[in-house]
């Protein structure tokens, strides 16, 4: 599959039997502690993260891994990301935003559609509930202004399994950011994963941390990108969920269908692949 976002001829947005859509953007896995849960990831996939960002009001920060879909191009712009409490912040803020994760898990994940505005329309017409389209911008210090879209949804859909669409515009992709590697992150970088709610920049990576021109497909700290190898969803509703992933990750490609298991509760899971072998993340239990 060609590399989403480089120079490759374009794709048809539609799943592949991973269950990975050509829109797949990040994948996002919630830690009931930063510090403690970025060194458990790291410890069980023998990956490196980066420092991402604050997330004021939010209550929460995030560490960023370089994630690569099987069969996809090392300069593809996707990424994980792993978010947790700030403890520079009021506990109390991070406890509403991860409720329910008392273990690392996997929280949620978006998609990049070619058109937000599109998508959204096709959402509105099947009945999909995908929440409500945020403008966000923030002033860069050189004077400069970012401006990117998201959806939200409180709470997840279908426990996270539906993703939420972003639209990054003109502001620098994340996993574009951790290629580069160098420089200041707080004036290179664009916001800070703001679909939990990190309307900041991406501060707090030293270009120490994240080394020196890195590599496409290599972490700033000289390791290889972990791989996703699929997503498989799950809910007690199976042509439900498919046909929201359809409308919401398929952008109605011809032939784009996805593949639900029947389940008592909702969500999906991530295998991923890295340095340590196969790491599976699994949304909690929980009933809609």
């Amino acid at each position: 599959m060609p590399a989403r976002g480089g120079e490759s001829e374009a794709v048809p947005a539609r799943p592949t039997a991973s269950g990975i859509p050509s829109t797949f953007d990040h994948l996002v896995v919630a830690v009931p502690e930063l510090a403690a849960g970025v060194a458990e990831f790291e410890e069980l996939t023998g990956a490196k993260s980066v420092p991402g960002g604050s997330h004021p009001g939010r209550g929460t920060a995030n560490h960023l891994v370089p994630l690569i879909p099987r069969g996809w191009g090392a300069d593809s712009l996707t990424y994980l990301e792993i978010l947790g409490p700030d403890p520079a912040q009021d506990p109390a803020l991070a406890a509403a935003q991860l409720a329910g994760f008392d273990r690392m898990a996997a929280q949620r994940w978006a998609v990049h559609p070619d058109d937000l505005d599109a998508t959204v329309a096709a959402a509105d017409e099947a009945g999909v509930d995908y929440g409500a389209v945020f403008d966000m911008a923030r002033d860069t210090p050189e004077g400069g202004r970012l401006e990117w879209r998201l959806t939200r949804r409180a709470p997840l859909a279908y426990g996270g399994a539906q993703p939420f669409l972003i639209d990054w515009a003109e502001s620098p992709h994340p996993a574009r950011t951790l290629r580069q590697g160098a420089g200041d992150p707080a004036s290179a970088a664009g916001p800070s994963t703001p679909e939990a709610g990190g309307f900041a920049p991406e501060t707090g990576a030293s270009a120490s941390e994240t080394g020196s021109a890195a590599a496409p497909g290599v972490s700033g700290a000289g390791e290889a990108a972990l791989t996703l190898e699929r997503l498989e969803f799950f809910a007690p509703d199976p042509a439900a969920l498919a046909a929201a992933l359809g409308v919401l990750a398929a952008s109605g490609a011809d032939g784009g269908s996805f593949t639900v298991e029947e389940a008592a509760c909702p969500g999906f899971r991530a295998v991923l692949a890295g340095p340590r072998g196969e790491t599976v993340l699994e949304t909690p239990v929980r009933q809609e």
